[in-house]
């Protein structure tokens, strides 16, 4: 047959472009399968797996624009069960925010990700019904002279709103966020919500509303620079212990646990820190772990060391404490991590498991050896 069409021009000159379309068709049949199929191949058994055996729920950050994503999905529903559903349950964030006015709510956000956390069978935790946060505020709002009264009517409302609308849905909700630094004010931050409603009262109220809306719901107290012991863990056990005194329904901690590569804090400290909170009644979450490296000024190799190392230790911690109930990362590979919008200064932060091209750094395997270790 080759011999043919070599020996006659006419049927050559026909073949050569069929040859091509062939070859054109078969390798787009062989891309479709390749992009078909897992671009991903991880150890088994998955990181969720392994926690499940501590009787921790492993967490990772569904954000709405990626889970369509092929690679994304595969690593967040193979590899984590705890769903973060964090940014759009703040006030004001994208497509006009879930407040966009004074009655309005706008849940299409917070709906998409919780759809596709039950399609996933995941536990949902959501970031945070209050957060003082002056850039996640609507202008409505900081700007419309509202009394003190008034203001904590639009946080009863919002939170009654919120909170009964997932009802049974959204299993662990953030209540309030970084009251605790901003009343620090530690990085030049501050409290929006304390400095127009008043400092502690707020919280208790904060909590009491939403275990009214939905009494299962585990809630939780969350703030950064709180994973060992400082000013900061000292105000929030100090706070704590009087409010589970007063009746005020907190459940647990959150330890956002945003560590800097140059100052990781010790395992140990970490380890006694959780259970000083577990003995006041509360469980301990961590709730946005990753690991800033842009200040370690050493290669990318040892970098990747030393960011392996953190991540071990600080699973460990949370393994060895026995009350450490989840561990949840803010995102999935360095092209997500919000590092990336902060400037130049962490433009090598390369804070997370997975690099920019979803492979799996020294991070994730350092982090699966101590899930596999007792």
């Amino acid at each position: 047959m080759l011999s043919y069409f070599l020996g006659n021009p006419r049927r050559k000159k026909i073949l050569i472009p069929i040859g091509i379309i062939l070859l054109l068709c078969i390798g787009g049949a062989i891309a479709i399968t390749i992009r078909s199929k897992p671009l991903l191949f991880l150890p088994s058994p998955p990181l969720k797996d392994l926690a499940a055996q501590h009787g921790i729920e492993l967490g990772n950050f569904a954000i709405a624009t990626l889970i369509d994503e092929s690679s994304y999905n595969q690593i967040l529903t193979s590899q984590f069960n705890l769903a973060l559903i964090d940014n759009t349950p703040n006030w004001y964030f994208t497509d006009g925010g879930l407040r966009p006015g004074p009655t309005a709510y706008n849940f299409k956000q917070i709906d998409r990700i919780v759809a596709y956390a039950q399609a996933n069978h995941m536990t949902i935790q959501a970031h945070h019904l209050l957060w003082g946060e002056d850039k996640w505020l609507p202008n409505w709002l900081k700007n419309g002279n509202y009394t003190q009264a008034q203001l904590m009517d639009i946080m009863h409302d919002h939170i009654k709103t919120v909170v009964e609308q997932y009802r049974g849905k959204i299993s662990e909700w953030s209540v309030v966020n970084e009251a605790f630094t901003r009343g620090q004010h530690v990085n030049g931050l501050s409290d929006w919500w304390a400095d127009h409603v008043g400092g502690d009262a707020y919280i208790d109220q904060a909590f009491i509303w939403a275990r009214q809306a939905d009494p299962q719901a585990k809630l939780i107290l969350n703030d950064f620079a709180n994973d060992h012991y400082n000013p900061v863990s000292d105000a929030m056990y100090n706070y704590i212990k009087a409010a589970k005194a007063r009746g005020v329904p907190i459940d647990g901690i959150g330890m956002q646990m945003h560590i800097d590569g140059t100052h990781a804090p010790d395992k140990q400290e970490v380890i006694t820190n959780m259970q000083r909170f577990a003995a006041l009644g509360v469980g301990v979450y961590v709730t946005e772990f990753d690991v800033n490296m842009s200040a370690v000024p050493v290669s990318s190799a040892s970098k990747d060391q030393i960011e392996g190392s953190i991540y071990y230790n600080m699973a460990r911690a949370c393994i060895e404490s026995k009350v450490c109930h989840s561990f949840a990362e803010l995102g999935i590979t360095d092209k997500e991590t919000w590092y990336n919008y902060m400037g130049p200064s962490t433009a090598d932060a390369r804070p997370l498991m997975f690099d920019t091209t979803y492979q799996p750094k020294q991070a994730y395997y350092s982090f699966r050896t101590a899930l596999e270790q007792p």
